[in-house]
């Protein structure tokens, strides 16, 4: 009696479908394409309270938030980090436009322009040409350094540039309102 394997495989055909290297490895959890997602370990370390701890701390030392007791001494230990959010804040949360712009004024007196697109998107707005034009300044030390693209531009830069283009006084802001809107959109 021949192998049930030769009677089916006569052809070299047997209606099965053979798996990949990669769909074994899957199976084994061996694939370098394997996600941490997968990974009940990993997501029992994630849903822990430590590690929700830790990356609260870690969120807020990159995106400016209240740092940890620890790490304030370190990263600031004079409060001036501290002391700068406020002040922006102040700015960004003012009642009307002229308060803004007294605002807004005074803080650049004190302190020196942030490296944050959208606030020196909304100086593009200010009534002072000075300040129009050190955010202008600002925007193009960034756009040179590739931290502003198109992608993170606020939405309102184009607009603002192009305000900036056809009713600012002076043509050299005007060329340079241009220049940055051309190489940014």
């Amino acid at each position: 009696m021949a192998s049930r394997r030769n009677d089916d495989d006569s052809t070299g055909f047997s209606g099965k479908r053979k798996k990949s290297f990669r769909e074994l490895d899957a199976q084994r959890g061996k694939s370098k394409y394997h996600s941490r997602q997968d990974d009940p370990n990993q997501q029992r370390i994630e849903r822990s309270a430590s590690y929700e701890k830790y990356k609260k701390a870690a969120d807020a030392l990159f995106t400016g938030g209240a740092l940890p007791q620890g790490l304030e001494a370190t990263f600031d230990p004079d409060g001036k980090r501290k002391e700068l959010k406020a002040a922006l804040q102040k700015v960004t949360e003012a009642p009307d436009r002229k308060t803004w712009a007294a605002l807004a004024a005074e803080y650049l007196e004190k302190h020196e322009l942030p490296d944050d697109p959208f606030f020196l998107d909304s100086l593009l707005d200010h009534p002072k040409d000075r300040i129009v034009d050190k955010a202008l300044s600002r925007l193009e030390l960034l756009a040179e350094d590739g931290r502003l693209t198109r992608e993170k531009a606020p939405r309102s830069l184009q607009q603002r540039l192009t305000t900036q283009e056809l009713t600012n006084l002076d043509s050299d802001v005007q060329a340079r309102a241009k220049a940055l809107r051309g190489k940014l959109f």
